[in-house]
């Protein structure tokens, strides 16, 4: 009997960690270097990100980040999550394109829209690596559910 809870407990452990998220920080994102390619569809040369090992690994997959909620649009559904506060923030020309991601909330998750701007959260979702589009930030978390506001 003992043997079969231990057995069942391992189980339940393995099981529980494989499908657990990763955690990540900001650091861990900045393994990007910029490549000046010409992309045909907008007629000129653009930097790409080039893209690491380690972060190549977690595209597609189900991470958790902390950052700072910055709104971009209206309904709430798409919003940024910056390193720093949006007076600090990549746009005021102080950290790089790293240190933004954009976060495309998951349908029938509204908990994010009680959160007001420059609120420090801990989001969940599966990070996209967007090589190409440049109308989209190279860092998407798709599916995004709040896991806390964390201050």
């Amino acid at each position: 009997m003992i043997y079969r809870l231990i057995c069942l407990t391992l189980s339940i452990i393995a099981f529980s960690t494989l499908n657990a998220q990763k955690a990540i920080s900001w650091q861990a994102l900045n393994d990007v270097s910029w490549k000046r390619t010409f992309v045909k569809d907008m007629d000129g040369y653009y930097n790409i990100p080039v893209f690491g090992d380690r972060i190549k690994d977690l595209n597609s997959k189900e991470i958790i980040i902390k950052g700072f909620y910055v709104p971009i649009d209206m309904s709430g559904r798409i919003f940024a999550l910056s390193k720093t506060p949006s007076n600090m923030c990549f746009f005021c020309g102080v950290d790089g394109l790293e240190t933004v991601m954009e976060i495309s909330i998951k349908k029938g998750h509204k908990d994010l829209k009680r959160v007001n701007a420059d609120k420090y959260i801990e989001i969940k979702g599966i990070l996209v690596l967007n090589r190409s589009n440049p109308d989209h930030l190279m860092y998407q978390l798709r599916d995004a559910e709040l896991v806390r506001i964390v201050k």
